[in-house]
């Protein structure tokens, strides 16, 4: 009775154990199972996404991804590559036609400020004005007169390069006072091709603050007034020295009113 209830429970046991490495097999077939049988599924939804993200591009950015051409089996022949250098030579034409406006907006000058400017600071200070005036010595003025008092700074009314500073005599032309320039006198050309004169600010001594070869911006300090007086002149197109020539002469043209060119840039 003994040994038949050993072989009872070794054959028990011998069944316990078979059922569990079944059970412990089973599980990684189970789990194959599952996954041969939701690949379809997921093969389905990545072809619809795929459908889906095409459908929702632009036309011109679907056409302009090569590697989508690697999805289709059949290979390209040489006559079905034509279209495809076409549609991409149209395609990089239509964007350089589209970004050809934004090139050509950036090209355009930007608004430029104004270019003139006065003498001084805190007001116009003018004493004498450009043309006829009544004066027995002098009836006709080739310039404007500006007085701000003794010790002024003066600014240049233009941006330009300077061409002259110091006495006028190394130019032939006199520094005797009143119908000359003074002892120091400063000359700027502008980008046009007219020169820009400040005068008579200084009989005894130069104050002039800038050297030839500078290149100074409008409000920039370039001498220090000494004197009861500037005088500011403007060439037209001219040599300041060969328009000394015509400081009585108005119908030469050789001189612009400064005033004018000064109040249309403010």
């Amino acid at each position: 009775m003994s040994s038949l209830n050993q072989k009872y429970n070794h054959l028990r046991s011998l069944k316990n154990r078979y059922q569990r490495q079944l059970l412990v097999g089973a599980i990684p077939l189970l789990l194959l199972l599952g996954v041969l049988l939701t690949l379809p599924l997921f093969a389905d939804r990545t072809a619809e996404a795929e459908t889906l993200t095409i459908a929702n591009t632009p036309t011109e950015l679907a056409t302009s991804q090569p590697k989508r051409v690697a999805y289709f089996p059949a290979k390209a022949t040489a006559a079905s590559e034509k279209p495809t250098h076409k549609l991409a030579l149209t395609t990089a034409t239509t964007a350089a036609a589209s970004t050809t406006p934004k090139a050509a907006e950036t090209t355009q000058p930007a608004k430029q400020t104004a270019e003139w400017g006065w003498p001084y600071t805190g007001g116009q200070h003018v004493t004498s004005t450009f043309g006829d005036r009544d004066l027995a010595d002098s009836p006709w003025h080739d310039g404007v007169d500006f007085n701000a008092g003794v010790g002024s700074k003066i600014r240049a009314v233009h941006a330009g390069e300077v061409i002259f500073v110091g006495n006028p005599t190394k130019r032939g032309v006199t520094d005797a006072y009143p119908l000359g320039l003074g002892k120091d006198v400063v000359v700027t050309e502008t980008s046009n091709g007219d020169q820009v004169i400040y005068q008579e600010f200084a009989m005894d001594h130069p104050t002039h603050t800038v050297h030839v070869g500078d290149t100074v911006k409008v409000g920039q300090v370039i001498a220090t007034q000494a004197t009861g007086h500037l005088h500011l002149g403007v060439t037209n197109h001219k040599s300041w020295v060969s328009a000394q020539n015509d400081w009585q002469n108005p119908h030469a043209h050789s001189w612009k009113d400064p005033l004018k060119l000064i109040k249309a840039a403010a």
